[in-house]
């Protein structure tokens, strides 16, 4: 039963983290903020930068928001398959979000049974766990992240509306491909933190057993 738990909470407790990570790195509008400059978003949208950010935010708050509402971008058209896309685009986040709840309880409950018994060599497996991850990811994404990128969404959906036109949906002008790029890192760079902060509490507890 030790054994199981051993294996269940660190995985439980790895997913929980990078869910988190994702749910994080997405709601955080600054970085997008930062790129609106660095990467002249307003020429490549023709769109002032306020306007940029005003549809930014809905994109943001329609993924993460709770509310099931249609899919109407405050200044942009949008045609029905870019619309239909932003709604699968919402249920993946949705699952992610349930995902999260769900580990987070089962870590509680880990978490609880390991201070109670004493063990903390939880903290080393699911830091090893988490440095996995970043190392796995970022191969193909350093390599090719073109073609990385293609793939992911191709695994990720069943048709091929992620493909936008943008006479049809002027909303692609917006989100260039180095924007994602910049996200990749930062989730990649947040899992690599937590996995370092996980080991070093691992090392400063089991130094503090041992004495």
């Amino acid at each position: 039963m030790k054994k199981i738990l051993n294996i269940i909470f660190p995985v439980c407790f790895s997913i929980l983290i990078i869910t988190g990570i994702i749910k994080f790195t997405v709601g955080f509008k600054e970085l997008y903020y930062y790129d609106i400059d660095k990467l002249n978003i307003p020429i490549l949208s023709n769109l002032s930068e306020e306007e940029i950010m005003l549809n930014y935010d809905y994109l943001i708050d329609y993924n993460l928001g709770k509310d099931d509402k249609n899919f109407e971008m405050p200044t942009i058209k949008s045609s029905p398959q870019g619309k239909i896309h932003f709604e699968e685009v919402r249920d993946i986040f949705q699952n992610i979000n349930k995902l999260f709840n769900l580990c987070l309880i089962i870590s509680i409950i880990g978490l609880f049974i390991n201070i109670k018994y004493k063990n903390i060599k939880f903290l080393n497996v699911t830091s090893k766990s988490l440095i996995s991850i970043p190392i796995i990811l970022a191969l193909p994404i350093v390599i090719n992240f073109e073609g990385s990128f293609v793939i992911f969404h191709k695994l990720m959906f069943s048709n091929d509306y992620w493909i936008f036109d943008p006479n049809l949906d002027p909303v692609i002008d917006m989100l260039p491909q180095q924007f994602f790029f910049h996200t990749g890192v930062m989730m990649l760079s947040l899992v690599l933190i937590s996995s370092i902060l996980m080991y070093v509490v691992y090392r400063l507890l089991n130094i503090k057993r041992e004495r």
